[in-house]
């Protein structure tokens, strides 16, 4: 199934930027990705690994992969639709 994520980047911004990193797509406030997934779980998942993905390409370092951990409370999902 396809669904539509809607994606409020609000509160990582601030932290990501500041680390100089190149956020393509995700250099919004608010965002909608097109996921292909089983369920809406998953869909939210999948968004999540798109962002993280983005930022591993260019940094693979464990205080890296520390910060995504520690902003994935701050990644709102704040509509998700079947398309």
């Amino acid at each position: 199934m396809n669904y539509k994520v809607v994606v409020n980047m609000l509160r990582i911004l601030p932290k990501i930027k500041k680390l100089g990193f190149k956020l393509g797509v995700f250099n919004k406030d608010s965002l909608t990705l097109d996921i292909q997934a089983d369920n809406p779980d998953d869909a939210c998942y999948f968004a999540y690994k798109l962002f993280c993905d983005c930022i591993t390409e260019q940094s693979s370092s464990h205080e890296t992969k520390n910060l995504l951990k520690e902003l994935k409370d701050d990644f709102h999902v704040v509509s998700l639709t079947r398309q």
